[in-house]
C-alpha cells in the first residue's frame, strides 16, 4: 500500500484541496445560475484558488507539520 503521508508535500496537499474547493464553488455557481436562469455571475478563479490554497496550507500544516 502507498504511504501517502510521506509521498506528498504540504503544498501538494493544499493544492489538491484548493482545486476541490474551486470546483465545488464553480458547481455551486452553475447550479445557482440554472435555478435562477441568470448568467450574470462571474468568478475570479485565480483569486478563489489562491485564497483556498493559503487556507488549506495552514490547515494541512497543523496535521502534517
Amino acid at each position: 500500500m502507498f504511504d501517502t503521508e510521506n509521498d506528498l508535500s504540504n503544498e501538494q496537499r493544499a493544492h489538491d484541496l484548493a482545486l476541490l474547493a474551486v470546483q465545488a464553488e464553480i458547481n455551486r455557481n452553475l447550479i445557482s445560475q440554472l435555478n435562477s436562469e441568470s448568467k450574470d455571475v462571474e468568478l475570479d478563479i485565480y483569486n478563489l484558488y489562491f485564497n483556498s490554497y493559503k487556507e488549506a496550507l495552514i490547515a494541512v500544516a497543523k496535521d502534517f507539520g
